[in-house]
């Protein structure tokens, strides 16, 4: 399933740092390894299956729930923001709708099962959607820690002002935006390809799972809020049963201000190395000590959906 949403209101720009020379990027960009014979329903390593579902400013409201997404709490369930509301004080957000689009892919026609097409157009901008499918405590408990310890963190990332990411910043970074990334998916229309024992992970130990990989970037472009998810079935044989139900990877993508993030995790792929012919800088699972924010590789507009959709514009479908 995929989808798209995006303000009809243009957005305030924000000023940043001069921006750096773009890096050279031949596109489309692919994965640095060759894939193995794999499946996606659009599944990845070959494409068995493929759910999109991304939000320029929004995702779609899912119905309340019976018990909590993360603790398995019955009842007493609260609306959460997929961004905490302080973000809003950062980067004002000035649209006054957005639209979101499921099953609709920018770069490629996909060759395999997907979602049918949908769109909604929605009031208010993507910032202002609260899913009903958290408990009290879990939002008012562990989820506000992991808001909290991001708070210094973020505004010179959205603003593009210098700010040196030290490996304990990275961290909190990293577990802020997996986070981020799982209510995107909690809140889109069907896509379920991050399991329960990730939710699990990050609840209890405040860290992302350490299959994830969380890259980021200097976003140079149309200043927006865009919330990009895709779902896939990724398998290496095409003797397995397929169907949305069984998704068991995902791509996010995450652009707010001047802040680009990409965010792939996998249940059945976990050494997936990042992508040729694209420079980012990967702040989970660390690799480098300190980061100089205002020396991030740059991630222009239209780079944004090429990268997103890389592993199934290039991945090759599994006869079924």
């Amino acid at each position: 399933m995929g989808g798209r949403n995006e303000h009809y209101h243009p957005e305030r720009k924000i000023d940043g740092l001069p921006g750096a020379a773009l890096p050279t990027v031949s596109l489309p960009v692919k994965p640095q390894i060759e894939l193995p014979l794999k499946k996606i329903w659009l599944s990845s390593q070959g494409i068995i299956a493929l759910n999109r579902s991304s939000q320029t400013c929004g995702a779609r409201m899912s119905k309340p729930a019976g018990k909590c997404v993360f603790c398995g709490g019955i009842g007493d369930l609260t609306k959460s923001h997929i961004w905490p509301e302080w973000i809003a004080k950062i980067l004002p957000q000035t649209a006054t709708h957005h639209q979101q689009i499921v099953g609709e892919f920018a770069t490629f026609v996909p060759k395999v099962a997907a979602s049918p097409y949908w769109k909604r157009i929605r009031p208010g901008h993507v910032g202002t959607r609260k899913p009903r499918n958290t408990c009290k405590k879990c939002n008012g408990d562990w989820m506000r820690r992991l808001e909290e310890s991001a708070m210094l963190i973020m505004p010179p990332l959205l603003l593009g002002e210098q700010y040196l990411l030290n490996v304990f910043s990275q961290r909190l970074l990293a577990s802020f935006l997996c986070l981020v990334c799982m209510r995107v998916e909690l809140a889109s229309r069907d896509l379920r390809a991050i399991p329960a024992s990730d939710r699990n992970w990050l609840m209890n130990r405040f860290e992302a799972s350490p299959h994830w990989k969380i890259w980021i970037a200097r976003y140079e472009g149309d200043p927006r809020m865009d919330q990009r998810h895709t779902a896939m079935h990724v398998a290496s044989s095409p003797n397995v049963p397929t169907g949305i139900e069984h998704c068991n990877s995902q791509v996010t993508t995450l652009v707010i201000g001047h802040l680009y993030v990409h965010l792939f995790s996998s249940t059945v792929w976990p050494d997936f190395p990042g992508y040729e012919g694209v420079e980012l800088t990967s702040i989970w699972p660390p690799c480098q000590f300190d980061i100089e924010v205002s020396m991030l590789p740059v991630i222009a507009e239209a780079e944004v959906p090429w990268l997103h959709e890389t592993i199934g514009r290039t991945s090759p479908p599994v006869n079924q």
